[in-house]
């Protein structure tokens, strides 16, 4: 989170309720594609709305920035977030994922 809030820190929505925290989401824009990151809520109260109207908002504000795209990753075994985005019309495409850490967490 410190690392998001050096960069792009209107992409970090958070939701809360009074003073505690329901949900949040990370987003990107890289001039090209918007990406999601993170996005959770409160398992108490899934299904009542939270992430979606996260991801809604996250969407608004990359369109706001001229996103013409936005992609997530999902591991393949997380059925609920697979199906929770197929519901929000995100479609699934091949690709092959790789990455490289440059900074280790500590």
């Amino acid at each position: 989170m410190e690392r998001k809030l050096t960069v792009q820190p209107e992409l970090f929505l958070v939701a809360v309720d009074g003073d505690r925290i329901i949900g949040s989401v990370m987003a990107g824009y890289d001039g090209h594609r918007g990406w999601l990151y993170y996005l959770a809520s409160d398992p108490e109260r899934r299904g009542a709305g939270i992430g979606r109207t996260l991801v809604a908002a996250a969407e608004q504000r990359l369109v706001a920035m001229g996103c013409p795209k936005v992609q997530l990753m999902v591991r393949p075994d997380n059925e609920a977030a697979r199906g929770f985005y197929d519901a929000l019309g995100y479609e699934p495409f091949q690709t092959w994922d790789t990455g490289k850490r440059l900074i280790p967490d500590v």
